[in-house]
């Protein structure tokens, strides 16, 4: 089976497959760049699409994602629960919706969608799809911020790792997640990347600052994981499994 995973922005992407086109963290358009509405309806034009927002933060939720995905076929929506508290806006009247709530595990539209709570804001997904599975982190990180007393930096790691066993133990065949270059552990992107395991780690949450992608995958390659590298929006890659 092939696949092609094409970087819109920050933790934007749209994966494709045969059976179906996945849209993630569509974000807000102040964090867009110019003709992104635009790519992301040419890739899910006349497609089975299913659209996953993680959380409610701008940059990861648009508050009218009908407009980008009205070409597709077919639409369906896994919110996580607090977007319709925080951007009821942004839950489409067009298609199918499940709102998602932390730790639980859904069947919908012949997917298997089970959730991880983030220590941020929402969830992240891992999701079965017939014979295809994948994470995706949204906001769960290595939230290690300058300062941080050493009890809250202990918990936040010990957190962090718990919940990469457990996509490990999920055996995704890619795995997205958050590689933030403000931070200097990367928001724990080298252990997310390590840990996991997954054939294909595709780095996010970057603000654009896609250059440093290459010293992050020299850094994990070749094992255990192929690293996308991206560089601007609209670039993409086909993998295989």
């Amino acid at each position: 089976m092939q696949y092609t995973i094409t970087y819109i922005y920050h933790s934007a992407f749209v994966l494709r497959t045969d059976r179906r086109t996945y849209l993630f963290d569509y974000p807000e358009n102040e964090h867009l760049p110019n003709g992104a509405d635009g790519l992301v309806r040419d890739l899910v034009a006349g497609t089975d699409l299913a659209v996953f927002i993680s959380h409610g933060h701008a940059d990861h939720c648009n508050g009218d994602l009908a407009s980008v995905t009205r070409t597709a076929r077919q639409v369906r929506y896994v919110l996580s629960d607090d977007v319709a508290e925080l951007r009821p806006e942004a839950v489409p009247g067009n298609g199918q919706v499940l709102l998602a709530e932390p730790d639980e595990t859904y069947g919908f539209g012949g997917m298997i969608v089970e959730t991880l709570m983030s220590n941020d804001l929402g969830v992240a997904f891992l999701v079965e799809d017939k014979c295809f599975r994948f994470y995706y982190g949204g906001d769960l990180a290595e939230w290690t911020w300058p300062g941080a007393a050493r009890a809250e930096a202990d918990f936040t790691r010990k957190f962090f790792q718990g919940n990469m066993e457990h996509a490990r133990a999920f055996k995704p065949q890619v795995a997205f997640a958050n590689v933030d270059p403000r931070l200097d552990n990367l928001a724990g992107g080298v252990e997310a990347c390590r840990i996991i395991g997954a054939p294909v780690f595709v780095p996010m949450h970057t603000f654009g600052e896609t250059a440093i992608l290459d010293g992050f995958a020299r850094t994990v390659e070749p094992e255990p994981s192929t690293v996308f590298r991206y560089a601007a929006m609209g670039d993409s890659e086909v993998f295989s499994f």
